[in-house]
């Protein structure tokens, strides 16, 4: 008995010592791998036809430490530039991290990558669909899934998955997709909707937005029935406000926002905002003192808000004061330098004001910050056009063209700036 615990015992020691030697040799292999791995992406990226060869070879991606490297693979030069070697080295390197982290979307989406790059269609849409089955909120997969449904013709489809990354990422745009005119606002619209189901917190922001973009294309009544789950919140009461003044309806817009500024329970920025609103109300039913006084109620309340400043430049326009219109709209600018919607109200200001260096530096800022709005650059070439500025309107016509090739409001523009070149030749 004393015999069989005894040779028990050195049995543990052994196992003990063979466990830590295995360690000590794992963690040295990752650490000297890690480098030469490091060594070979450097070659990959600069040689990439020597890279791949290598890669081809390499025992770095038979182990376990495989998994942390292969991620870091420089995909895009080997694939581009090596051929089929280079495609071939990617697709070793994506069953390497599916091998090891099969759980892990990367090497399911690197090799469907490899495979499309590679024109094998059917094996890509295989290895995406299992990408997405581990990683259902990547805008990216969804994108890369609505290309692939393109080319295999499934145009229903292809619009679906692009609904689903403009629900999960809105705005995001690779890989780059293009669509029939038109569809464009499907995918927009259908993409508010899935992202006011998909996440309760946004969901309020994703409904008004939504309901804005309704709106915004003649759909009154859908719009009005997006909001109808949220009809007493106070942005829906300023939305409803805004649409009534659109609608000419300023006693409706009277009613709604009243209430909101008066209540003192609300935050002084929602007040603010009320107060702006109902300003506009009273100067479109005439009442000019009620309505500037209401304005600068809205200033004291919030005046790093840029609401009650356009609300007392609008007033100042109206009554064609110009030059307190433009003092007015520079504090909105001033507070809010990054809001394409003031922007644009500066560049609509000043312009009237003569301020031109304003209006145009304001126009290209927006553009800057909102280069996929059709509606800015079609302010921006307008306005470059007025001012006889025929190269940079050339210039700007030309990148939004680029973006948006069916607008029919460039295409006009385009055809005047032809017209007035072509008559100074």
């Amino acid at each position: 008995m004393i015999f069989r615990t005894t040779k028990d015992r050195r049995g543990v020691r052994l196992a003990i010592i063979l466990a830590v030697t295995v360690a000590v040799a794992v963690e040295g292999l990752d650490a000297g791998g890690w480098a030469l791995w490091r060594d070979l992406m450097v070659t990959a990226r600069e040689r990439p036809a020597e890279g791949c060869r290598v890669l081809l070879s390499t025992a770095l991606l038979a182990g376990p430490p495989a998994a942390e490297w292969a991620r870091t693979i420089t995909a895009g030069p080997l694939m581009r530039k090596a051929g089929q070697c280079g495609l071939e080295a990617v697709a070793r390197a994506a069953w390497a991290l599916r091998r090891w982290t099969p759980v892990d979307p990367a090497g399911w989406t690197l090799g469907a990558r490899a495979e499309l790059a590679a024109g094998r269609l059917d094996k890509g849409m295989g290895l995406l669909r299992a990408a997405l089955q581990r990683n259902p909120t990547s805008p990216y997969l969804h994108r890369l899934m609505a290309l692939l449904d393109m080319n295999l013709g499934d145009y229903d489809g292809a619009l679906q998955s692009l609904a689903d990354a403009e629900g999960l990422a809105p705005g995001y745009r690779i890989p780059p997709v293009e669509v029939l005119p038109g569809d464009d606002e499907w995918i927009a619209i259908e993409g508010l909707r899935r992202r006011a189901a998909l996440y309760p917190r946004h969901r309020q922001d994703a409904l008004l937005a939504l309901a804005s973009k309704l709106w915004s294309l003649g759909r009154r009544d859908e719009a009005r029935e997006v909001l109808a789950p949220l009809r007493d919140r106070p942005v829906v009461l300023m939305t409803r406000a805004r649409w009534a003044l659109e609608d000419g309806d300023p006693r409706m817009a009277v009613r709604l926002m009243r209430p909101v500024a008066e209540r003192s329970a609300y935050p002084r920025r929602i007040r603010s905002r009320a107060y702006s609103l109902l300003a506009r109300a009273l100067e479109a039913e005439g009442e000019s003192e009620r309505a500037m006084k209401t304005a600068r109620k809205a200033v004291m309340l919030d005046p790093n808000s840029p609401e009650p400043y356009l609300a007392l430049s609008r007033l100042a326009r109206r009554r064609g004061d110009t030059e307190a219109a433009l003092q007015y709209i520079r504090s909105a600018w001033g507070v809010a330098p990054s809001d394409v919607r003031v922007l644009l109200e500066v560049a609509s200001t000043a312009e009237a004001a003569g301020a031109y260096s304003d209006a145009r530096l304001a126009l290209e800022r927006a553009e800057k910050l909102a280069p996929d709005r059709v509606d800015v650059g079609v302010r921006l070439a307008g306005y470059l056009l007025r001012r006889g500025e025929y190269m940079n309107a050339a210039l700007v016509l030309s990148r939004q063209l680029d973006r948006h090739p069916m607008e029919p409001r460039l295409i006009a523009l385009a055809a005047r700036l032809q017209g007035k070149t072509s008559r100074r030749r």
